[in-house]
């Protein structure tokens, strides 16, 4: 069986905080369409204290790396998205045993807490316009991906491919919550900046897997 152990999550975050810190202007981008423009701002200056974190340092527990990066992030974010992308890798990791290893089961498991947890802190549901919009049908495809014994790679693959087209499938809803709630119709073409984060963080993933398994 497949695993990934704590220094590939690691090596895996680190590279995950160079894609969104080299992606500040894209999601400011993406934000400044439906929002005020900042979202990038927090992303990288999150993902840059994920690196003063982890860059350097050996690690022994996978669980250990990814709730460093979800404490780092809400520290340094605050605010909704720090909450959101600090569960994001907190919810799933926090209060687990130690583990040198994972394997795509317990992978898996990670984000599916993160999306329950998530979910019960915004409320948002898929066509809110939110990162759920993104997040569930990765999740799901994480899942199908254990079902079908995929290896961590296809897994990845498979996860970013499903964020994306997630991605692209909020350009067509009315935001129900945050600044883009307030320009009803107006918001429909844009993209939400919050599933555009989760589409570059994936694709990380997808690109370290890609390279390195």
């Amino acid at each position: 069986m497949e695993t990934l152990n704590a220094t590939q999550m690691r090596d895996m975050m680190l590279q995950v905080a160079d894609a969104v810190v080299e992606a500040k202007e894209y999601l400011c981008e993406a934000d400044r369409n439906i929002g005020d423009g900042d979202h990038g701002i927090g992303m990288a200056g999150g993902f840059e204290g994920v690196k003063q974190e982890l860059a350097g340092k050996e690690f022994d527990d996978v669980y250990l790396v990814l709730s460093t990066v979800g404490r780092t992030m809400i520290r340094i974010m605050g605010g909704a998205s720090g909450i959101i992308f600090g569960l994001l890798f907190y919810a799933g990791s926090k209060n687990m045993t130690a583990q040198k290893e994972i394997t795509t089961a317990e992978f898996a498991e990670i984000f599916e807490k993160a999306l329950v947890e998530i979910q019960a802190k915004g409320q948002a549901k898929v066509g809110d316009k939110t990162v759920i919009d993104a997040l569930d049908p990765m999740v799901k495809a994480l899942k199908e991906s254990v079902a079908q014994n995929l290896s961590f790679k296809e897994m990845l693959n498979r996860a970013y491919l499903a964020a994306e087209e997630g991605k692209e499938a909020s350009k067509a809803y009315v935001a129900k919550f945050g600044k883009a709630k307030a320009l009803g119709e107006r918001a429909v073409g844009f993209p939400d900046a919050g599933a555009v984060s989760l589409t570059v963080i994936t694709k990380a993933m997808r690109d370290w897997a890609q390279e390195n398994l």
